[in-house]
């Protein structure tokens, strides 16, 4: 039969956020002059556009002591380490997702991942404000299937 159809991975094989077969790359990109270091789950290739994984659901956190034309100092940079963890945590408790990116400049780091139509993003929001004493944290989630954003970071 022609055209040949690619079978989709079945959604039940994707691995924990917290695995740790999960292969990422780094980049570093100029935005107005200004470094943005993309890291990317390389793992992530096989699952772009994935039809049960529609929604882009992206935390941002805005630097305490922003750097403009620069990256977070080291010691607030700990500390977004450790919210990322939070973050993984929160969500891999409550729903599949893949853990797409991580985009960093001088004023804030974005954690952005692929999940499932339905996913209750407000509990997972309120569970992350409330682990996490030291940062805003800020909540974004839209329809994305074909993975745009994904495509268009991930070299």
């Amino acid at each position: 039969m022609w055209p040949f159809k690619h079978k989709q991975l079945d959604i039940s094989t994707l691995p924990k956020l917290s695995d740790d077969s999960h292969s990422w790359g780094v980049v570093q990109a100029d935005v107005n002059s200004s470094p943005l270091i993309i890291r990317y789950n390389e793992s992530a290739r096989s699952w772009v556009g994935h039809p049960e994984l529609p929604i882009k659901l992206g935390f941002a956190i805005p630097l305490n002591s922003p750097n403009e034309g620069g990256l977070p100092h080291p010691d607030e940079n700990e500390q977004l380490n450790d919210i990322e963890d939070i973050v993984v945590r929160e969500i891999e408790a409550r729903t599949q997702s893949l853990h797409a990116m991580v985009l960093t400049t001088g004023v804030m780091k974005e954690f952005v991942f692929y999940i499932p139509k339905g996913t209750d993003i407000k509990s997972i929001h309120e569970a992350i404000q409330s682990a996490v004493t030291t940062h805003e944290i800020q909540c974004m989630a839209i329809n994305e299937p074909k993975w745009d954003s994904y495509r268009q970071f991930a070299p």
